[in-house]
């Protein structure tokens, strides 16, 4: 129990960080629709938020090593909570785009000085475990923000209040705790060679992950007011809650499945449930029941959510313990620039006679790919290398990534002597 009180303050920062994001990520979508954006207008602003996160994650790691991860992550906080509060008062897309670049810059911050004090202030030999708790209490965070965004019109100022007073309690626990931060260790460099090195299986679920999967999430808000337009904030938090809370439930059964079997043939297995999902929700949206539609967004969750730490844990079964580091970083921010192509490209799709419901059939095909993509490195017969045990990898932070790697190329060593 000591060691969880020891990191206590950061998994609950985080919990209050992912809370304020679950709000948005129903309000936003929702509340553009309302200012008269297009689809592709909400799927841009999404684009900003990444792009904000991709630049941030990676200025992240110089940032926190020279102010130090307290003044780093208040500093951000505050920035977040701000932006947050003016998305009330400048009420137009364009603005919101500006405001969202700023908040995906400052959430990298925050996420970066968290996770790298939790992994580097952690035993080695307890660290997996500690990751782990902190991912499934994040993520039941993130999926209960919505609920604060529940009866509220999309024009009200009311869920964005919640959200910001969240982000600024946010800032309260690290800032209260009497522990030492940790030093953060120098970051290599990140090159082309470092995407190179990632095995194909792992790169195409890092590609996917932010393709398919964060483009749907941006417009998954959308596509629930479609079907029940006259509670629009209800239905659109009923089903993100549906989704996260999907991948919540299968992480770890799959993670630890694949500590039994091939890897690739458990992420083949998670595709083809969001595949057969995301075909579910464009074949019947409008001509099932509302619940029969939140258990397949549920179902679709399961799938999509869940496969990228086994895609990543592939990743580093394959490679060379020196070349660890580098590839989790380089797999993070393919998928970073993916989330950034994600939302403008189910954007365009939402926009054509498709609709809202064509967004998950074009993605399915995206989910397809993943699929044939694993069943195709499958085929070949390659050995599973020197396999490692399963665990979580966030897609929220470079530098815990890096230390995770660091571990794992640790146990991957052989011993002296051998």
């Amino acid at each position: 129990m000591t060691l969880y009180r020891n990191v206590a303050s950061l998994i609950l920062a985080v919990m209050l960080l992912q809370g304020a994001s679950g709000i948005l990520s129903v309000t936003t979508p929702l509340a553009l629709s309302f200012m008269g954006a297009s689809a592709l207008g909400v799927g841009l602003v999404a684009a900003t938020f990444s792009t904000g996160f991709m630049l941030g994650a990676w200025f992240a790691p110089d940032i926190v090593r020279q102010v130090g991860h307290i003044r780093a992550y208040s500093a951000a906080g505050a920035i977040y909570a701000s932006g947050i509060l003016a998305l009330a008062l400048a009420f137009n897309p364009t603005g919101w785009a500006v405001l969202r670049f700023a908040q995906g810059f400052a959430s990298a911050i925050m996420f970066a000085s968290a996770e790298s004090w939790m992994a580097t202030s952690t035993p080695r030999t307890s660290r997996g475990s500690v990751l782990g708790l902190y991912q499934f209490l994040s993520k039941v965070a993130l999926s209960c923000g919505p609920l604060l965004a529940v009866d509220h019109a999309p024009q009200d100022s009311k869920p964005f209040i919640w959200a910001g007073m969240l982000m600024v309690l946010a800032i309260v626990p690290l800032c209260a705790t009497r522990r030492a931060p940790p030093v953060l260790p120098d970051r290599r460099a990140l090159n082309l060679k470092s995407v190179m090195a990632i095995p194909p299986a792992a790169l195409v679920g890092a590609i996917t992950a932010g393709l398919a999967n964060q483009g749907i999430l941006s417009q998954l808000p959308l596509y629930a007011k479609e079907l029940q337009p006259g509670s629009a904030q209800g239905a659109a938090a009923a089903i993100s809650i549906a989704a996260w809370m999907g991948g919540v439930v299968t992480q770890w059964p799959a993670g630890l499945l694949s500590d039994k079997v091939d890897r690739r043939l458990v992420v083949v297995v998670l595709g083809a449930v969001a595949c057969g999902a995301s075909i579910a929700l464009f074949l019947t949206s409008g001509h099932v029941g509302w619940m029969v539609t939140v258990a397949l967004a549920a179902l679709w969750g399961a799938g999509a959510l869940s496969f990228y730490s086994v895609s990543a844990s592939h990743a580093t079964d394959r490679s060379e313990p020196e070349k660890i580091a580098a590839v989790m970083s380089g797999m993070l921010f393919v998928w970073a620039g993916a989330s950034v192509l994600g939302p403008i490209v189910c954007g365009i799709v939402a926009d054509t006679p498709l609709g809202q419901p064509g967004v998950f059939g074009v993605m399915a095909g995206v989910y397809l790919v993943l699929v044939l993509a694993n069943l195709w490195r499958l085929a070949l017969r390659q050995g599973p290398g020197l396999r490692m045990p399963f665990h979580t990898v966030p897609q929220t932070s470079v530098v815990v990534a890096e230390v995770t790697a660091e571990v794992a190329a640790e146990a991957k060593a052989p011993a002296p002597g051998v």
